[in-house]
């Protein structure tokens, strides 16, 4: 009977764990709507104090788009490499003390790293170009940790910060047909 009872409850157990993971792989559209709507609604319109610090930087379109299916793969890769650079950006512990929501935000962009993983493991094809796609976003997104360190994480460094993963985030939504 006690073995009876334990095999039910791995069975059951099995089955909750199966139905709480992702049936497909891949970024989920509301939840990268979600990490936007949380970014701009942490502060106001960029500070006018701020303006002499919002240098711009090079944003790398072309490692998001795709003219072709086949191309999806390196571009939805690109994506979810955006957001553990995100995640890393916002690791640092000297973030504006005003803004709203940040836990929230810091918790969507951490779920959809973990949820969507298996992206990385998608085979590529022979038009794969992941790698010099990746290479532009680190390039960016370098500029973007640069901006922090020379300002030393000021509040205003740290709007700079926001304005660019506001717009990276809106790109990906907007010219990104491999979001679920």
């Amino acid at each position: 009977m006690v073995l009876q009872s334990f095999t039910w409850v791995t069975i059951i157990l099995c089955f909750v764990h199966v139905s709480t993971v992702p049936i497909t792989c891949g970024l989920q559209r509301r939840l990268v709507e979600k990490s936007h709507s949380l970014l701009e609604s942490m502060s106001g319109l960029f500070p006018v104090e701020c303006l002499e610090h919002n240098l711009p930087i090079a944003f790398p379109s072309s490692a998001f788009m795709t003219s072709e299916a086949a191309e999806s793969a390196g571009a939805e890769k690109v994506a979810y490499e955006t957001l553990k650079l995100i995640d890393t950006l916002f690791a640092n512990d000297s973030m504006p003390t005003s803004w709203n929501n940040l836990e929230d935000f810091q918790e969507i962009i951490y779920r959809q790293i973990e949820e969507s993983e298996c992206i990385m493991s998608k085979t590529q094809s022979p038009k794969d170009d992941f790698p010099t796609r990746n290479a532009a976003l680190k390039t960016y997104f370098d500029k973007i940790a640069t901006i922090l360190k020379e300002k030393e994480s000021s509040d205003c460094a740290w709007e700079v910060v926001r304005k660019e993963i506001l717009y990276t985030l809106k790109f990906i939504l907007q010219s990104s047909n491999y979001l679920i």
